[in-house]
């Protein structure tokens, strides 16, 4: 055998073996960095809230049972209000209000404004107990019939029946508030208009 050929057959065979050993001691790097951080990763786990009956969500549909659970989530945040939290809750909701028009946002900012201002004049508490609920599963529109009670300083107390609506739309994998209004005021406006 040549000496020239022995020669350039073991040079390749060390390029090769320290090409190998670089890429065993790359990976090693790598995997004790993947331990490291495994080992100092802080782990979360995200519950679900427990739903109180079966839900159904199809490609741009959910369930009636679905709207009514996620319509009283909603009512909570919506009605039951005191000075303190106005702003919290609307930061909650606006985080779940449709984007698809920038009205939607623009009403529930509106609304939660005029609550601030109220709310801090009138030392103002409310919350809304539902007693039922109109569900129209096609269009994602629920309305919600109840109690309005609502404190006014310490001693005013008022106690009034009312309907609100909300409609809702199902995108990216949420249910989304569109619209939110007392339509109590809409049924009122109705008979007005029939006399």
């Amino acid at each position: 055998m040549d000496l020239t050929t022995a020669t350039l057959g073991s040079s390749r065979i060390v390029r090769q073996r320290n090409l190998f050993l670089s890429l065993t001691v790359l990976l090693a790097l790598t995997s004790a960095a993947l331990s490291l951080k495994v080992a100092t990763q802080e782990e979360r786990i995200v519950m679900v809230p427990p739903l109180s009956s079966n839900v159904t969500i199809s490609n741009k549909k959910v369930s009636s049972s679905y709207l009514e659970q996620m319509s009283m989530v909603f009512l909570n945040s919506l009605l039951d209000l005191s000075s303190v939290d106005v702003l919290h809750k609307r930061d909650m909701i606006l985080k779940y209000t449709s984007n698809s028009d920038a009205s939607f946002a623009k009403k529930i900012n509106e609304y939660f404004a005029d609550a601030l201002e109220k709310y801090k004049n009138f030392d103002l508490v409310t919350y809304f107990t539902v007693k039922n609920m109109e569900i129209n599963e096609a269009t994602g529109e629920v309305i919600a019939h109840g109690t309005l009670t609502s404190r006014y300083g310490k001693h005013g107390f008022e106690s009034n029946p009312a309907s609100y609506a909300l409609s809702f739309e199902f995108s990216g994998g949420y249910l989304r508030l569109k619209e939110f209004e007392s339509a109590s005021k809409e049924k009122d406006k109705v008979n007005e208009e029939m006399k």
